[in-house]
């Protein structure tokens, strides 16, 4: 699930701007405020992820692409060099990262600084950070390295990494950890396991350094790294021979993993690079669940990416136009799993799961559309020449009409309903789904979002929106324990002297507002009454 997002210097959002999200999150505010900016940062990341540019750090325009937010100047707040753009993105780690490493909670948020030193460079990922916990907090920095500061065993790492391997040295580049948590919770598991089995441990680290004395056939190419590890396994033994308390473990500890340099794959940590860790943690040991006990930063950095990764990976955004219909379809030969950035693959979609069409109907007339939707081949020749009809359920006598003769409302929501009902764990935005819809359609669209969270489907939607008539109807649902409270994240956008800013409106257990809507509830209507 995707819990937050915070923006600095990145369009209309100068100071940073914390927006919390929830399986529901709906986006209000006035004209050119900032509301399309909050699914605009999500749909770059996802835009320059999905990317064929090879380590291509950030992309505000692509070829089909999902946004077109022109250049990275444009980006900016107040369009200035100076300012560095940043965007952190808080999300949930799969359970089976966290079974791997020494903590629970689940939670964990991962923040990119993006700058452009001049009009002649290339933007570049300045830095990255790592936040974990309830409630978030930084544990970890790590700054972008220059060429000449890669560590010489970049070259011959990135041979064995799977990830990085495909890609040209020159696409790719390193983080170092500048900054790392002393937080005893994080390093507290590995210090216990460690005084657990000191013993063993020292007689592990004994024995590989007798082995590397008596044989060093595998260092011959490299006799500095051969010293670097005898120097480290003497070091280990003789910090661990007398015994150490936690605090002076942590300060040894924190120093050898604040030399950890990852390997970048765009903006994305993919895998480690080089390291000088102790011995006495890189050193096989024999409990199988020793690893789960060791404070990795660089495991939980990748985790971190992995996370946002199968983020954006999830994230379907849905344009603020949808394609208007046509009265035939030649059918393209494939089964897409979704209707399209602007629905232009729904008619196929319908065309292959006819499942899906009983279902999309349930649902036209749970909203009283007054539709019954139709999808068949067309001619006696051709399968594949199909049509998209709506039969009007109003009248006695069955009337089938095409989709183009409809209001302009219909085919506009139509491909939202769908994407609603054939998703599964998906985070869906979409701006302004209640255009040409008239009042008591927005509001029944509440219905929808609420049944589209829940289990099977567990989905999540991020809505920019003008409709009062939809929040109301959210209200309701949670005054009637449809839903909860903090099932609904509302959002409203307002300019402010230093840019945009944003503020959460929330709701208590009978639906009522606690917060005071800025202005007033929709002040325009009371406005109108005077």
């Amino acid at each position: 699930m995707l819990h937050s997002l915070e923006l600095e210097n990145f369009k209309a959002f100068g100071a940073r701007t914390h927006i919390p999200f929830a399986p529901i999150t709906l986006i209000f505010g006035e004209n050119s405020a900032g509301k399309s900016t909050i699914l605009q940062a999500l749909n770059l990341l996802k835009q320059t992820r999905e990317s064929r540019e090879a380590g291509v750090s950030l992309l505000p325009r692509a070829e089909n692409g999902t946004v077109d937010l022109g250049s990275f100047q444009e980006l900016l707040f107040d369009h200035d060099l100076e300012n560095t753009l940043s965007i952190r993105v808080e999300t949930t780690m799969d359970r089976r990262e966290l079974f791997r490493l020494p903590y629970r909670e689940n939670r964990v948020a991962i923040e990119f600084s993006f700058e452009r030193r001049s009009l002649k460079e290339e933007v570049r990922l300045d830095r990255i950070e790592i936040y974990h916990g309830a409630p978030l907090q930084c544990i970890a920095k790590f700054q972008q390295l220059d060429r000449t500061e890669i560590p010489k065993e970049f070259r011959r790492r990135i041979a064995l990494s799977r990830d990085l391997r495909q890609l040209p040295l020159s696409k790719l580049t390193a983080v170092k950890c500048v900054e790392l948590t002393d937080e005893p919770g994080y390093w507290k598991p590995e210090f216990e396991w460690c005084t657990e089995n000191s013993d063993e441990i020292l007689n592990l680290l004994k024995g590989r350094l007798n082995s590397l004395k008596h044989s060093d056939e595998e260092f011959q190419e490299d006799s500095d790294e051969l010293q670097e590890e005898l120097n480290s396994l003497n070091d280990s033994i003789e910090f661990l021979s007398p015994g150490f308390d936690l605090t002076t473990y942590i300060s040894k500890r924190r120093t050898e993993e604040m030399d950890t340099v990852l390997g970048m794959q765009g903006f994305l940590p993919v895998g480690i690079v080089s390291g000088k860790r102790n011995s006495w943690v890189a050193v096989p040991h024999p409990s199988i669940r020793y690893r789960s006990k060791i404070f990795d930063i660089a495991q939980l950095t990748v985790a971190a990416g992995r996370a946002l990764e199968r983020t954006l990976e999830v994230l379907f955004p849905m344009g603020p136009f949808r394609r208007p219909p046509e009265r035939w379809y030649i059918f393209r030969g494939t089964s897409p799993q979704d209707v399209g950035y602007q629905g232009d693959l729904l008619p196929d979609l319908l065309f292959r799961d006819r499942e899906l069409v009983r279902e999309t109907n349930k649902w036209l007339k749970r909203l009283e559309i007054g539709y019954e939707l139709v999808v068949k081949s067309v001619g006696e020749r051709s399968r594949d020449l199909f049509e998209v009809r709506l039969i009007d359920v109003h009248r006695k006598k069955s009337v089938d009409i095409a989709l183009p003769d409809v209001g302009f409302g219909i085919s506009q929501l139509l491909p939202f309903v769908v994407q609603s009902l054939v998703s599964e764990r998906q985070i869906i935005s979409i701006e302004q789904p209640e255009v040409h819809v008239h009042p008591r359609l927005q509001a029944d669209l509440g219905d929808l979002l609420v049944e589209a969270i829940k289990t099977p489907r567990q989905n999540q939607f991020i809505v920019e929106t003008h409709s009062e008539h939809l929040i109301l109807r959210l209200q309701s649902l949670v005054r009637k324990k449809k839903i909860k409270s903090t099932d609904v994240s509302v959002i409203y956008v307002s300019r402010g002297s230093e840019g945009a800013e944003s503020q959460r409106l929330r709701l208590d257990e009978d639906g009522y507002f606690i917060d005071d809507w800025p202005g007033g509830f929709f002040p325009e209507r009371l406005k109108e009454l005077r």
